[in-house]
């Protein structure tokens, strides 16, 4: 199942190709206008502006309930940037208010007044998560006017490490449970083939665990 609307709208094309042709089935759906995420062995949440829709994300109750237990059940989730804010507890939007989101990541994203990152980064992942083993490197971009801030930063369960390819710089980023993974990365599946084999593998045993 894969979130596409006015909110989430940034997706590479042969991304998506690249996962039909590994194997999967893909189903779009709307966290904007629909009431429930579609039945399905997997759920991604690609890149856009929930910031512009925050009020309205916020508004369909339904469907925020129907993710949170997708993921609190064991669905593999993989989110990207826009859909890494939708992910968190609540959004700071650009003139202040804060909106509800879904919860799954323990912190807030908040706006800020100008761009904060842009750029390639080399993506190392810090556990084994649903598209990869400890170590395992993707690579892809950053483009984000919000920064992130978890709840707790001590026992923060970061999913990456993340280095600039422009400067060198290195950080953690990201947040990684066992089905969960989401991150300001922006990774196309075409150059990162065997972090899509490792997706449709986790959504595959999440098939055969429901029988």
């Amino acid at each position: 199942a894969v979130a596409k609307d006015k909110a989430f709208s940034f997706y590479y094309p042969q991304s998506l190709a690249a996962l039909a042709r590994a194997g999967a089935e893909i189903v779009f759906f709307s966290p904007l206008a629909d009431g429930s995420v579609p039945e399905a062995d997997g759920i991604i949440f690609g890149g856009g502006f929930p910031e512009m829709f925050a009020a309205r994300l916020a508004a369909n109750g339904a469907m925020l309930k129907s993710v949170a237990a997708a993921a609190a059940a064991g669905t593999p989730i993989y989110a990207e940037c826009g859909g890494f804010m939708y992910l968190t507890e609540e959004l700071k939007d650009f003139e202040g208010r804060t909106h509800a989101m879904l919860g799954v990541i323990p912190g807030r994203s908040v706006m800020q007044g100008k761009l904060q990152t842009v750029g390639y980064v080399q993506a190392s992942l810090r556990k084994k998560t649903i598209l990869g083993a400890s170590g395992a490197t993707l690579r892809g971009h950053e483009f984000h006017f919000s920064t992130f801030e978890p709840r707790e930063e001590e026992h923060f369960s970061w999913g990456f490490t993340f280095e600039k390819n422009r400067d060198g710089s290195v950080y953690p980023g990201g947040y990684a449970d066992d089905n969960v993974l989401a991150s300001y990365l922006h990774m196309n599946f075409l150059g990162n083939r065997a972090a899509a084999e490792n997706f449709l593998q986790a959504a595959l045993a999440w098939r055969r665990k429901r029988g």
